[in-house]
C-alpha cells in the first residue's frame, strides 16, 4: 500500500529514538499500533457497508427493470379484490324462491 521497504522503516525507528528518546518509544510504537489496527477495521467495516448497499441497490435496480415487479403488482391488485362480487353477496342474503313442481306432467 505505501511501497515502504526495510531500510525506510531502520530510518524511521531511528529518527523516532532520537526524537522521543528509549523511554518513550515503546508506549509510542503501541499507540501506533493500535491506531492502525482500529483505522485498518474501521476501513473494513466501511467498505463491507458500502459493498452491501451496493449489492442492495443492484438487486433493486434489476427488479425495477424487469418485468417481475410489474407482474408482482398485478398480483397484489388481483388477491386485493374480493373473491365474491358484492352483488352475489347481497344475493346470498335474500331468501331463496321456492322451486314450483309440475304434478301434471306425471
Amino acid at each position: 500500500m505505501f511501497d515502504i521497504g526495510f531500510w525506510e522503516l531502520v530510518l524511521v525507528g531511528i529518527v523516532a529514538l532520537l526524537v522521543l528518546g528509549p523511554e518513550r518509544l515503546p508506549g509510542a510504537v503501541r499507540t501506533t499500533v493500535f491506531v492502525v489496527r482500529r483505522a485498518r477495521s474501521l476501513v473494513a467495516q466501511v467498505k463491507a457497508d458500502i459493498e452491501r448497499e451496493l449489492a442492495l441497490e443492484e438487486v433493486k435496480a434489476s427488479l425495477e427493470q424487469g418485468d417481475s415487479l410489474k407482474h408482482l403488482r398485478d398480483l397484489e391488485q388481483k388477491l386485493r379484490q374480493p373473491l365474491i362480487p358484492p352483488q352475489t353477496v347481497e344475493q346470498a342474503g335474500a331468501q331463496p324462491k321456492a322451486a314450483v313442481v309440475d304434478d301434471d306432467s306425471a
